[in-house]
């Protein structure tokens, strides 16, 4: 494993970490399986960027 493999490793595993443990903080649940399929549409045409999200209706 190269280093900079390993340094990808860990910098997923740590971001992965902290979005748990803030998710577990503010109380956030795992939508339902059917919410998940009605949102993936919308989260393939924009993904994550904060200008596609901005545009989806939060229904």
């Amino acid at each position: 494993m190269s280093p900079q493999a390993l340094r990808d490793a860990a910098t997923v595993c740590s971001l992965f970490s902290m979005i748990v443990r803030l998710a577990d903080s503010f109380g956030w649940e795992v939508p339902s399986w059917e919410r998940l399929q009605q949102r993936a549409p919308a989260m393939l045409e924009g993904g994550y960027s904060m200008a596609a999200t901005g545009r989806r209706a939060l229904t």
